[in-house]
């Protein structure tokens, strides 16, 4: 069974902005990853003359939202989930504070007050203001704003998430992929601010948990074990080993029946503690299923081990270990550079 990390964080980066200078606070990019109950969350003043002169660690923005939930103002509903025992549902936020003037009023672009444009992009749905150009774009599908270009991206009905347009009609579809929680760090996809990675089962991980996978070895996909990227080369060498590791003379010429993960064939195949290899795929992505070992009998029929040797019982079982991704692990051609949404 794969491992599940308990938790794990995302290196910072830093957002790049040379017309501020050094004078400029930067804003570390968020992720809901991370463990950061010790970062202020409380309105963050920028050098006066620009536009990006309010907003939070999250957002650059010249609204403040009023939480209906208890009445109280925070610079977008990250801030306020970071303090607050509770969660705020954005799509039920009816006002918010011009950061300029202070005037309370309805969800609109520009202050009534001061005339001021609370933001460069705006969505009355979700409740979005954004001073930063990502080339955000409301999705109805989705029912949320996403980034990088409504031009590039494409809305699928049946794995109901936007996806590069490279990969209209090119890739495996599962119902509602993205409704789900990431299967290694627990946290929703649909919503959440970290980019994606869809592997060819479909099951869509985080990019980070992704990567972490990797790193540790892991080469296929914790909720169906399917491989993740081509293994070609790994199963060439297996192949190799298991030509040059003889078995002790007792568990030659056994088999054992398999249960292949990367393309579901019940087979039969050789015994060798290097691996079990496919007999249709010829992958050693494979678990051994129960019962015990075979051997041929004299018409060539396969019959228990137990059957055909003096020594009573089955050898001990021998545990296939995982083989390791390939070195570089390198991602898939065709990954995608994942909408990923922005609040």
């Amino acid at each position: 069974m794969l491992k599940t990390p308990a938790a794990f964080q995302r290196r910072d980066s830093r957002a790049e902005d040379g017309k501020l200078g050094q004078r400029f606070v930067r804003r570390k990019k968020e992720s809901r990853m991370e463990d950061d109950q010790s970062s202020d969350s409380s309105v963050e003043e920028l050098p006066a003359g620009g536009s990006e002169r309010y907003g939070c660690k999250h957002y650059r923005r010249k609204a403040r939202l009023v939480a209906p939930c208890c009445d109280k103002v925070y610079p977008c509903r990250f801030c306020h989930d970071e303090v607050e025992d509770h969660q705020l549902d954005r799509k039920t936020v009816r006002e918010v504070v011009c950061a300029a003037c202070g005037h309370r009023q309805g969800i609109l672009q520009t202050c009534t007050n001061c005339d001021i444009v609370l933001a460069q992009y705006f969505c009355a749905v979700c409740r979005l203001y954004d001073d930063e150009d990502k080339k955000q774009y409301h999705c109805g599908g989705c029912g949320i704003c996403r980034v990088g270009g409504r031009d590039l991206f494409y809305h699928c009905d049946i794995c109901d998430m936007c996806l590069p347009n490279n990969l209209r009609d090119n890739h495996k579809c599962v119902e509602k992929a993205s409704r789900t929680n990431c299967a290694v760090c627990m946290e929703d996809i649909h919503t959440s601010r970290i980019s994606s990675h869809i592997p060819p089962c479909g099951h869509m991980i985080h990019k980070p948990c992704f990567r972490m996978l990797v790193d540790r070895g892991y080469y296929a996909c914790p909720t169906c074990n399917v491989a993740m990227f081509k293994m070609d080369s790994v199963w060439s060498k297996l192949d190799q080993e298991v030509a040059e590791t003889q078995m002790p003379e007792r568990y030659q010429n056994c088999y054992a029946k398999i249960l292949c993960n990367d393309c579901q064939t019940k087979s039969v195949a050789p015994f060798h503690i290097i691996g079990l290899k496919c007999g249709g795929c010829g992958s050693y992505n494979t678990a051994r299923g129960d019962g015990p070992l075979y051997k041929r009998n004299a018409k060539g029929e396969l019959v228990p081990f137990s059957e055909l040797d003096d020594d009573d019982g089955e050898p001990e079982p021998v545990v296939q270990p995982p083989p390791a991704a390939p070195a570089a692990a390198p991602a898939p051609a065709d990954e995608p550079a994942d909408a990923e949404e922005q609040h």
